[in-house]
């Protein structure tokens, strides 16, 4: 198995809607799928178009097998982020007959590193109970009821 990552492009807008989809498990039978979906394209066409957002995608011979998303935001500077910068981690999915072989890891990785070439040194992201021990083993935190790494 050889598996490749790359940042997604304009290119790849109707497989991040689609992925996104599925991620948040919205069918075509939902009366609200038209504008989900119709939300999520103007979502990346806008946030790839002014990097406010950074999508990480998992390939095997050209397949889309795993993807997660950054997205990053300003907030009112505090003593934890005087900068104010805010970068966090969504949508962070491994098919599953791809799992436990490293990929959510290396997709982690890479998205970290977006952040921190942007100068986003929060990052935050809720994690869900399989993600935890991988979130924690590269020093996210738990803070009121989410999770953060400082960078």
């Amino acid at each position: 198995m050889e598996v490749t990552y790359r940042l997604a492009t304009q290119d790849d807008i109707d497989l991040l809607v689609e992925q996104r989809l599925d991620f948040i498990q919205v069918s075509e039978n939902s009366s609200d799928y038209e504008m989900i979906k119709a939300s999520c394209y103007a979502y990346f066409e806008k946030a790839l178009l002014h990097q406010t957002c950074d999508v990480v995608l998992a390939e095997e011979s050209g397949v889309c097998i795993g993807t997660g998303i950054a997205f990053y935001y300003d907030s009112v500077p505090s003593i934890l982020n005087p900068a104010g910068k805010n970068a966090y981690i969504t949508s962070m999915y491994v098919k599953p007959e791809y799992r436990c072989a490293g990929i959510g890891n290396n997709i982690l990785m890479r998205i970290i590193e977006c952040a921190k070439e942007k100068d986003y040194n929060i990052i935050m992201l809720n994690a869900s109970t399989m993600g935890r021990p991988m979130y924690e083993k590269v020093g996210f935190t738990e803070i009121r009821g989410g999770m953060i790494l400082e960078v």
